[in-house]
C-alpha cells in the first residue's frame, strides 16, 4: 500500500507536434532550431475534473487550452491560426489523458490566475 495520496483530478498532458513548432518557428523572434525533441521535455499538464469523459471534456474546452498554449508562444493573437478548430488542436498537439494523478507536496495545491473558471 503506497503512502503517497492521488489527488480528485485527471491529468491533459499537451506535448506539441511538429505541426506547432513549424508554426512557431515562424513567428518573430523564434528559436529556428526548436525541434519536437525539445518540445516533448517540458509538455503542459492541465488538471480537469475526474468524474468527466476526458475526451469530452477536452472538446468542449479546447479553445480555452489551445489559446492558452498559443500565448505561450506569442501574446499577439494576430499571428495566431485563423481558424482554431479541434481539428487544428489535434494537429498542434499530441494529447495524453493520465488518471491517476498523485501529489508528492507537502504544503496545500494553490491557484493562481483565477479570473477564468474552466469548470
Amino acid at each position: 500500500m503506497s503512502d503517497i495520496p492521488t489527488i480528485n483530478r485527471d491529468a491533459l498532458i499537451l506535448i506539441p507536434t511538429e505541426s506547432c513548432l513549424a508554426w512557431a518557428r515562424a513567428l518573430p523572434d523564434s528559436d529556428p532550431l526548436m525541434t519536437e525533441g525539445d518540445a516533448q521535455h517540458e509538455p503542459t499538464i492541465y488538471l480537469i475534473p475526474e468524474d468527466i469523459e476526458p475526451e469530452k471534456y477536452l472538446r468542449r474546452r479546447f479553445n480555452a487550452v489551445f489559446e492558452e498554449e498559443l500565448a505561450a508562444w506569442c501574446t499577439n493573437p494576430d499571428w495566431w491560426p485563423e481558424d482554431l478548430t479541434f481539428k487544428l488542436f489535434t494537429q498542434f498537439f499530441t494529447v495524453h489523458i493520465s488518471t491517476m494523478v498523485y501529489d508528492l507536496g507537502i504544503e496545500p495545491i494553490e491557484k493562481d490566475d483565477m479570473d477564468d473558471d474552466m469548470d
